[in-house]
C-alpha cells in the first residue's frame, strides 16, 4: 500500500526541476492543498519556464478548516516565524488528523514551525521520502535529512523560548 504524502510547493517545483516527480508519484499517494496548487505553477529547466500540470496526478485538498488555519497563523506569530499560505494550509490540514499523512517540505521556517507545534512526527524531508521510495539521487542541500533535523532542533528551541502554555 502506498503511503500518503502532502507536498509543499517548493518540493513540487524541485521534484519537477530534478525530474523526480513521476518517481515520487509511483511511490506515494500525493496530496496538495489548493494554495499549494496555486503556488506551484512553473519550474525552470535549461533557462526555460515550464508549466507544472498537477491535475489528475495529485489529490487536491479543498476542505481545510478555517479555525485550524487561524491556529497555525497564531502559532507562527508566537514563534516569530513567517511561512507562506501554502505551508500554513498544509500544516492546518495535518492538524485535521488525516491518518498516516506526512507533510514533505524543505522551507526552514515551516519545518521549525512544525517542530514548534510538536508536529514533526507528521513531517518528512524530501531526501528521506525519496530514500523510503528506493530512490537515491543528488539533491539540493535544502532537501537533506541533516538540514531537516537541524530545523527541527531549532523549532524545539523556539518552543522552549516562546511557547505560551495556558
Amino acid at each position: 500500500m502506498k503511503k500518503l504524502l502532502l507536498l509543499d510547493a517548493d518540493v513540487i517545483i524541485d521534484l519537477h526541476s530534478l525530474q523526480l516527480f513521476e518517481k515520487m508519484r509511483k511511490s506515494y499517494h500525493l496530496y496538495v492543498t489548493q494554495e499549494v496548487l496555486a503556488e506551484a505553477k512553473f519550474y525552470k529547466r535549461r533557462n526555460q519556464k515550464i508549466p507544472i500540470k498537477l491535475e489528475n496526478k495529485v489529490t487536491i485538498v479543498k476542505d481545510v478548516r478555517v479555525e485550524l488555519l487561524a491556529g497555525v497563523q497564531k502559532e507562527e506569530q508566537e514563534a516569530w516565524l513567517a511561512i507562506d499560505p501554502g505551508e500554513a494550509t498544509s500544516i492546518a490540514y495535518i492538524l485535521q488528523g488525516e491518518k498516516d499523512l506526512a507533510l514533505c517540505l524543505c522551507d526552514k521556517a515551516a519545518i521549525k514551525l512544525m517542530a514548534y507545534m510538536n508536529l514533526e512526527p507528521n513531517s518528512i524531508s524530501l531526501e528521506k521520502a525519496l530514500k523510503n521510495a528506493g530512490h537515491h539521487t543528488k539533491l539540493f542541500p535544502r532537501h537533506y535529512e541533516s538540514n531537516f533535523k537541524d530545523c527541527v532542533k531549532e523549532g524545539k528551541a523556539l518552543r522552549i523560548q516562546y511557547k505560551k502554555f495556558t
